[in-house]
């Protein structure tokens, strides 16, 4: 007898999103399986963080699944005692699992940018299921439904997250690569064969699979070309808002325009010597702005002093984007200008998107208001594309 416990919570000053269908979606989905009568299904709605615990203990299950929404590295998102939002962190929901080890076998995480979480709780439970990016209602549901279909009839996690994929995309959803599959015997033998993956920063890697959902639809080579390629400076640290604005972007692409970061990094590239290939190419640079860019080692000795030196010449435009609050007023970027002549340039200096500053970043704007922002990022790159052609 399989014990599954699908937890929600949708706290009140966050986005509406449908949990209630994709609880009776999965509840149904069971009820007609042809081995219904080996799952029991107890769920838990507008879940407090300790109410996780709680049901673990009275319930015993053996499948976990919550649905709701994740922040990345900052949290998934539960309620506290006023219905507002509780950011529990990776390592918290790791240790917890961790004494569960022995019942739990299977964590699904059907919330956005979970996979941070994932990552943690693997290491201690079989099975772990996160998404590496946002992911819609729909197709949130769609996998849900798939994944339990699955196991309803018998099949294997393996089977049942394959199929959840391919429910996404039999839906005509194009978010099918974002469910990510994390098991404890890769953790295992990724922690002991590579201590830690490293990216273009010289800092270890929260992710596993980097090239995943949109990123996997950009092109990986920078083209020589008239029109303006865009290249983005962030801190692996920012990579939830890499990732958010890589979504807006994928319409440059379409049409035939070049968006490059490290993730288009190939296999067997020297990464140092990729960027520095690049840096000299690109016209226009969105710089991910936060305290971890400011402290990036690589970006201030290497990234931003090519960038500046080509932006003192007009040769590339830098468009700031504060994702975080970052000391921007008294961080100054040094860098040589091709007179030889040393400059110092603050990134709040460069023109940021309407409604984005120092004192309003990303990070604290609700959802719509953030894809306002990056909206305009694209529209205002568009525009650039436009002027470069006439």
């Amino acid at each position: 007898m399989k014990r599954i416990l699908i937890l929600s919570a949708n706290p009140k000053n966050t986005a509406p999103l449908r949990l209630d269908e994709e609880m009776r979606e999965i509840k149904e989905g069971l009820r007609r399986a042809k081995q219904r009568d080996n799952f029991v299904i107890e769920t838990g709605q507008a879940v407090r963080y300790r109410d996780i615990r709680r049901t673990i203990l009275d319930f015993e299950p053996n499948i976990v699944h919550f649905s709701g929404h994740g922040a990345g590295e900052e949290g998934l998102a539960f309620e506290d005692e006023t219905g507002q939002v509780k950011l529990v962190e990776a390592q918290a929901l790791a240790s917890l699992f961790e004494l569960f080890a022995d019942q739990i076998e299977c964590v699904v995480l059907n919330a956005c940018y979970s996979e941070v979480q994932a990552k943690a709780i693997a290491e201690h439970i079989p099975y772990v299921v996160g998404m590496s990016k946002s992911i819609g209602d729909k197709a949130a549901i769609e996998f849900a439904v798939g994944f339990y279909d699955a196991l309803g009839a018998g099949r294997t996690v393996e089977f049942a997250y394959k199929l959840g994929c391919n429910s996404i995309e039999i839906a005509g959803i194009s978010e099918h690569l974002t469910p990510q599959l994390l098991s404890n015997s890769d953790i295992l033998t990724n922690t002991v064969s590579s201590q830690a993956e490293v990216n273009h920063l010289g800092e270890p890697s929260t992710k596993y699979n980097q090239k995943q959902t949109t990123i996997d639809q950009l092109d990986s080579e920078l083209k020589e070309k008239e029109m303006p390629s865009v290249f983005i400076c962030y801190s692996h640290k920012d990579e939830i808002w890499r990732d958010r604005l890589l979504e807006f972007l994928q319409s440059l692409n379409f049409e035939k325009q070049i968006v490059w970061s490290d993730l288009d990094l190939e296999q067997g590239d020297i990464w140092d010597e990729k960027i520095k290939e690049v840096l000299p190419k690109v016209t226009v640079a969105v710089v991910l702005v936060s305290q971890a860019i400011l402290n990036s080692t690589y970006v201030r000795n290497e990234e931003l002093p090519r960038l500046l030196q080509r932006f003192e010449d007009k040769k590339v435009r830098i468009i700031p984007l504060f994702v975080k609050y970052a000391d921007v007023e008294n961080v100054p970027f040094n860098y040589t200008n091709e007179q030889g002549e040393a400059k110092t340039f603050y990134l709040n200096n460069a023109q940021s998107p309407p409604n984005n500053s120092p004192r309003n970043p990303l990070y604290t704007l609700p959802e719509p208001k953030q894809d306002e922002v990056l909206l305009s990022v694209v529209q205002n790159l568009r525009s650039l594309i436009d002027k470069k052609k006439r």
